[in-house]
């Protein structure tokens, strides 16, 4: 009895090892504008990655395309195994009215626990897309602080710990890497400085950094080209 027990209890902690959950994740680029992560699961089976997406036009709908992957950071590109909440393509959920949200979660092979990887859905247009997700909690604590200290109007403090931020992180070409060169970058150039935005620039376009060209994109409609 005593040995089964114990092997029950081993079981647990190795169950307990395996499977990982982020909670509210952060990440560089996304579309739809109001879908959110709320969560990802790592386990032995799986990767799980529960979301949210709301309405904010009447006769809204939505649906998720089959050839919806999971990247991986080395590209590899992993399709989605399993979907609940949402139908997958040409059937649609429709919203009843604008500000309804729904909640879906999409299911993808198991990859362990991985430093960040990308969710992008290959459709027609609409596409479900969430770029350079953070799975380093120590890293989102980080940068929800960050950004909480620049939806506050306290830029220099945000400046700052972005800074540190991508001084730790830049050998390590994680997929948020462009959304805090951006951000120190936009943060420059609506304080009027010029020089020191165009060196971060410059640093972002000679690094390995993730997804660079959307990040060009972004910051080209935001006005800033070197």
């Amino acid at each position: 009895m005593k040995h089964i027990i114990l092997v029950l209890v081993l079981m647990a902690f190795g169950v307990k090892a395996v499977a990982q959950s982020v909670e509210s994740p952060n990440y560089g680029l996304k579309a739809p504008l109001t879908a959110e992560i709320v969560r990802v699961d790592f386990n032995e089976k799986a990767t799980v990655v529960w979301l949210t997406i709301m309405s904010d036009i009447n006769n809204a709908w939505f649906c998720i395309d089959r050839n919806t992957f999971l990247v991986r950071p080395d590209g590899v590109k992993l399709k989605l195994t399993g979907l609940t909440g949402l139908p997958f393509c040409p059937a649609t959920y429709k919203f009843k009215r604008p500000g309804e949200k729904t909640s879906f979660s999409l299911t993808f092979p198991a990859t362990g626990m991985l430093p960040w990887f990308s969710v992008v859905e290959e459709c027609m247009g609409g596409c479900l897309s969430f770029r350079g997700i953070v799975t380093d909690q120590a890293l989102n604590n980080k940068l929800n602080e960050a950004y909480s200290l620049s939806d506050r109007g306290e830029d220099a403090a945000a400046y700052r710990l972005l800074e540190e931020i991508i001084n730790e992180t830049d050998s390590l070409n994680l997929g948020i890497e462009g959304s805090v060169y951006t951000s120190l970058i936009l943060i420059d150039h609506r304080l009027g400085r010029t020089e020191t935005a165009r060196v971060w620039y410059n640093r972002m376009m000679t690094s390995d950094t993730p997804d660079l060209v959307l990040y060009r994109e972004t910051l080209r409609k935001e006005g800033v080209e070197f």
